[in-house]
């Protein structure tokens, strides 16, 4: 059975879960814990970006990661004519409102929730959010950034689950408790789901993957992050589909002369991979 870490910002969202699985609090350090029982581990990072690095990161240093899924749960605003409150969605891309980079979780298990898009942002949305697609929220692009340093990407799970419209920022436990309780049944489908997958066993990339890797990296001019993530799409889409991914060689003779053209080019083969 795979080990579950459940990723929430606030100590609201996590409570239902503490107590659904009688999760035990432990201490990491003086000033870190989390709640852990069996092959269940909920750590709160608290809100905005500097807390998550610094907590998720000092916390992923320490835990073993093998046959781990992370799950990153938590309250997100969301659209009134795409999206409905008290609703739980899967999120199938992450985008940075600060530096505008984006993320594409792996969706490899079917889970029946609808998925939909989301932007991280710096603070509380309540106009309305007109220039954003999806939801919003203010963890999921820096949990993602920090997390995929130890965890192959299709290990990595968003749900979100819209607390408003954008229009008022709803964050204080009587306001959340409710949302997140109503969603346990939910919740808990999922945390089977994913304890019983296989795709933490992902297999390592042969040698004739790891050649076509590199010439693909050095034909694309890849960052290193990029680099990462498509060592990891890539050994889902194997692991998942049993399938090689030879169809990417007509990447080699692209000639890349500018970041766009690289990030297009980038975007379009995470999508297939994902597909």
């Amino acid at each position: 059975m795979n080990h579950l870490l459940i990723i929430t910002a606030l100590q609201s969202e996590a409570e239902p879960i503490i107590k659904q699985y009688q999760l035990e609090k432990k201490h990491h350090s003086e000033k870190l814990f989390y709640f852990q029982r069996e092959r269940i581990t909920c750590l709160t990072t608290g809100v905005g970006e500097k807390n998550v690095r610094k907590r998720l990161g000092a916390f992923l240093q320490v835990l073993d990661c093998s046959n781990t899924i992370l799950i990153n749960i938590g309250i997100a605003g969301g659209k009134k004519d795409s999206s409905e409150i008290g609703t739980m969605y899967l999120i199938n891309k992450i985008t940075s409102d600060k530096s505008g980079k984006a993320w594409l979780p792996d969706i490899l298990l079917k889970t029946g929730i609808p998925e939909v898009q989301l932007t991280t942002v710096s603070k509380g949305v309540t106009d309305g959010g007109e220039k954003y697609k999806g939801l919003v929220d203010m963890e999921a692009a820096v949990i993602f950034e920090t997390a995929v340093e130890f965890f192959p990407v299709h290990c990595l799970v968003f749900l979100k689950i819209v607390s408003d419209y954008m229009d008022e920022v709803l964050d204080s436990p009587e306001q959340v408790l409710p949302i997140m309780s109503n969603n346990l049944s939910k919740l808990d489908s999922i945390i089977t789901l994913m304890q019983n997958s296989e795709i933490v066993r992902a297999p390592l990339l042969n040698e004739q993957h790891e050649h076509l890797l590199t010439d693909l990296n050095n034909t694309l001019k890849l960052t290193e992050t990029q680099t990462h993530q498509l060592k990891n799409k890539i050994e889902g889409y194997i692991a998942i589909k049993d399938d090689d991914f030879s169809f990417l060689s007509n990447y080699l003779h692209i000639e890349i002369n500018s970041k766009q053209e690289r990030s297009k080019i980038f975007y379009e083969i995470c999508t297939k991979l994902s597909s």
